[in-house]
C-alpha cells in the first residue's frame, strides 16, 4: 500500500469516526439544547428551523456512514439501509415529540 492510500484511509477513519460521533452523540444532545431554547420563546422562531435542520443533518449522517464509510450496528455487523430506515423513523417520533414537549409543556414549566 502507497502512502497516498494509508493517508486516504486515515482520512475516511477520522471522518468515519466524526459523523458517527455527530448522529450518535452531538447532533442528539444538540437537539436537547435547542430544544430548551424554544421553549423560552413563544411561538415558532428560527429555533424551529435550526431544530429541524438538525433533524434532517442527522438523517443524512446515518444515511452517510451507512452508505460511503462502512456504518455498522450496535454489535458491530455492517449497517444497512433497513437499519437507517428504522433509524429515520425512530428519530422523527423522538425529536417530534421533543419538538411538542418544548412547545407545550416546557414553557409552562420553564415561564410560568
Amino acid at each position: 500500500m502507497s502512502a497516498g492510500n494509508t493517508d486516504r484511509s486515515e482520512a475516511r477513519g477520522f471522518l468515519a469516526a466524526l459523523v458517527r460521533v455527530f448522529w450518535l452523540v452531538g447532533g442528539n444532545v444538540l437537539l436537547f439544547f435547542l430544544a430548551l431554547s424554544i421553549a423560552q420563546r413563544r411561538g415558532v422562531s428560527a429555533m424551529d428551523l435550526v431544530y429541524g435542520a438538525t433533524v434532517a443533518s442527522l438523517i443524512v449522517a446515518r444515511w452517510i456512514d451507512i452508505v460511503h464509510l462502512g456504518g455498522e450496528t450496535k454489535d458491530g455487523e455492517p449497517a444497512t439501509l433497513q437499519h437507517w430506515r428504522r433509524y429515520v423513523v425512530m428519530l422523527l417520533l423522538a425529536a417530534g415529540a421533543l419538538w411538542g414537549l418544548a412547545h407545550r409543556a416546557l414553557p409552562r414549566v420553564l415561564l410560568p
